[in-house]
């Protein structure tokens, strides 16, 4: 199965040639100019990689990195023409898995991508509670050994709640990282597929063991 990756670039003569340089190794790639639509794609597809440029026209890439750092684990190789140190160490200290400097060697690209993937592949773990399993990279859940079907919106609410675990995610904080900046304030869209998330793995959605709610906040993941 092909990787899928996401390439964030605003100069179009350096897009072209990473598109060309990852398809050449069998990646479906899908292209952006914008940091913005970066995001809500990462919100809404499976993403196995991403290339960032720093200097988008909409939203600087150390803030996009930032803010997807806040509900993905993607693999994310920064390449920019910024080649100050304090550039790079802010970029790693964001949670990127590498930086490279224009102008760089198809070759090299290559090599830190496999090692991205093979360091991201490394570090993730199938996630267990109660009878529930998950396999983030399969994105396959288990009930009781019995694969249970979520949704791409519940299975996203899931693994946020997973990262956040003990904590109370507010009903905006929920809303900004599944559905995107622009749904804040519509807390009945977590409500309803919370009802319907609860209903599928809990064994008693009306007294939930794993998903509580905190009254006129949010919601508490407990172990």
């Amino acid at each position: 199965m092909n990787l899928q990756a996401l390439i964030v670039e605003d100069d179009l003569a350096v897009q072209s040639f990473l598109q060309t340089l990852l398809q050449s190794q069998n990646f479906t790639v899908q292209t952006t100019s914008s940091g913005q639509q970066c995001l809500q794609l990462l919100c809404n597809q499976n993403v196995d990689l991403v290339l960032l440029d720093l200097g988008l026209a909409d939203l600087d890439g150390q803030l996009v990195l930032q803010q997807l750092r806040q509900w993905t684990a993607v693999p994310v190789i920064v390449i920019s023409a910024r080649g100050k140190e304090q550039d790079k160490i802010q970029a790693l200290d964001s949670g990127a898995n590498d930086y490279i400097t224009k102008p760089f060697s198809a070759g090299e690209l290559l090599a830190r991508i496999r090692a991205a993937l093979r360091q991201h592949q490394g570090s993730v773990q199938t996630l267990q509670f109660g009878d529930v399993e998950i396999d983030p990279i399969q994105r396959l859940i288990l009930k009781n050994g019995t694969p249970l079907h979520l949704t791409k919106t519940e299975y996203d609410i899931l693994l946020l709640l997973l990262k956040h675990a003990g904590s109370v995610l507010t009903h905006n904080q929920i809303l900004r990282q599944v559905w995107g900046e622009m749904y804040q304030g519509r807390p009945e869209y977590v409500r309803v597929h919370m009802a319907t998330l609860r209903q599928k793995i809990e064994d008693n959605p009306a007294t939930p063991q794993f998903i509580k709610t905190e009254a006129g906040v949010g919601y508490r993941f407990s172990h």
